[in-house]
């Protein structure tokens, strides 16, 4: 008996250690539980991103096109190698190209086969749209296949709403990413990009190569969403039939490219981020108050894959 007493005394000496041993292992995070997105603050003033990669020094223009564009930027995602730049720290209103940033915060709470019922807010959303109806229920993927083919205003609402149930949150959320990743120069005011009355979405082309990077690194999978050309989605007991198809011409004119966004606005002018995948490199291309992406974004790939051949 007296050495039962001696080895629960012993235990109980040993338990405190225990406990401060146990508070270093790792905590399996639930599945289904959203991923922090704010880093440990340095300082008050300073947020520690887990973003490591950036584009590199303004590249020189010998022999560059001339473009419309108020501001373009093209570089190599491996290295960073910028290949072309142009205001690449200019503020400006980037349109739809703010439905990368929703997308990536939806992806980071949510699954691809969760399912969201269409609100009558989302549903009465300007275009473009996917005509979503009131009561409707899609998944994720089904919502992202909208986004990144049609531009869904009315898909990238509901994800707002519903992802974390609080549409203000989000759009806090949004912003709180920006940080995190080392945006610098850009500021989320909705979901969508469209126009507000005050405070309008901005960004730079040197950020929106930030958040794409980030975003087809982590979720590689928009990359095949945003890489079709035609989606047709059967109709089913919970929603509609949806045929869509891509707004980005360079899918089928510039051998290559796989994708990735397009935006207009009468402010902001013909947005775009482009990812092209040829001769073993990867390169993000963004266009900002364009008169003409398609043939810019063209002849500035032409022009950056002639350099990385030099």
């Amino acid at each position: 008996m007296g050495n039962i007493k001696n080895h629960m005394k012993k235990l109980a000496l040993l338990f405190p250690v225990f406990l401060f041993f146990l508070s270093f292992l790792p905590v399996a995070s639930s599945s289904k539980g959203p991923i922090q997105l704010i880093s440990p603050k340095v300082r008050e003033e300073n947020v520690l991103g887990i973003n490591q990669w950036f584009p590199g020094a303004e590249s020189t223009q010998s022999a560059a096109p001339q473009i419309s564009a108020k501001a373009a930027i093209i570089t190599d995602t491996k290295n960073g190698q910028v290949l072309y730049s142009k205001n690449i720290h200019e503020k400006l209103p980037i349109a739809s190209l703010t439905k990368v940033m929703t997308v990536l915060i939806a992806l980071e709470h949510k699954r691809m086969d969760d399912v969201f019922t269409v609100s009558q807010s989302a549903a009465d959303m300007e275009p473009d749209k996917m005509l979503l109806i009131a009561g409707e229920k899609l998944t994720l993927r089904e919502l992202l296949d909208g986004i990144f083919l049609v531009s869904a205003n009315d898909a990238a609402e509901l994800l707002a709403e519903q992802t974390t149930g609080d549409r203000t949150e989000f759009i806090k959320l949004m912003n709180e990413k920006a940080k995190q990743l080392g945006m610098k120069d850009t500021y989320f005011a909705n979901p969508t990009g469209l126009d507000e009355d005050t405070n309008n979405t901005y960004s730079t082309v040197y950020d929106l190569a930030i958040l794409t990077r980030y975003l087809i690194k982590h979720f590689p999978e928009v990359v095949d969403i945003s890489s079709t050309e035609h989606i047709y989605l059967p109709i089913t007991s919970d929603h509609q039939d949806y045929d869509m198809y891509s707004g980005i011409n360079l899918l089928t004119t510039y051998p290559g490219v796989v994708g990735f966004k397009t935006g207009y606005t009468a402010e902001a002018g013909l947005t775009l981020i482009n990812l092209t995948r040829k001769e073993g490199h990867e390169v993000i291309g963004v266009l900002l108050g364009s008169g003409d992406r398609r043939d810019e974004a063209r002849d500035l790939l032409d022009y950056s894959f002639g350099k990385i051949r030099q």
